[in-house]
């Protein structure tokens, strides 16, 4: 029996995404949906501003708290390049 379930556990499995990245607005009023990146996709201070915030984070985030806050992230480089602060 246990013979069995190690075998099911050492073989890998092809049928699931590798890794999916997104994005997600929180606070404590409430969330937006999930920003799917496409696989593969280089992520830079461009494509970050054009279509995780602009055309998705922003408008969600717009339409629940009525333009009333503040918009943090983490040190990565597309979030702190002169093209996503200014």
């Amino acid at each position: 029996m246990i013979e069995v379930f190690v075998k099911r556990l050492q073989r890998g499995r092809t049928l699931f995404v590798q890794s999916v990245m997104v994005s997600v607005a929180v606070s404590k009023l409430a969330e937006t949906d999930l920003v799917f990146v496409q696989p593969d996709t280089k992520i830079n201070c461009v494509y970050h501003c054009e279509n995780i915030l602009e055309q998705g984070l922003l408008p969600a985030i717009c339409r629940i708290l009525n333009n009333d806050f503040v918009v943090q992230q983490d040190r990565a480089p597309a979030h702190r390049s002169r093209h996503t602060v200014a």
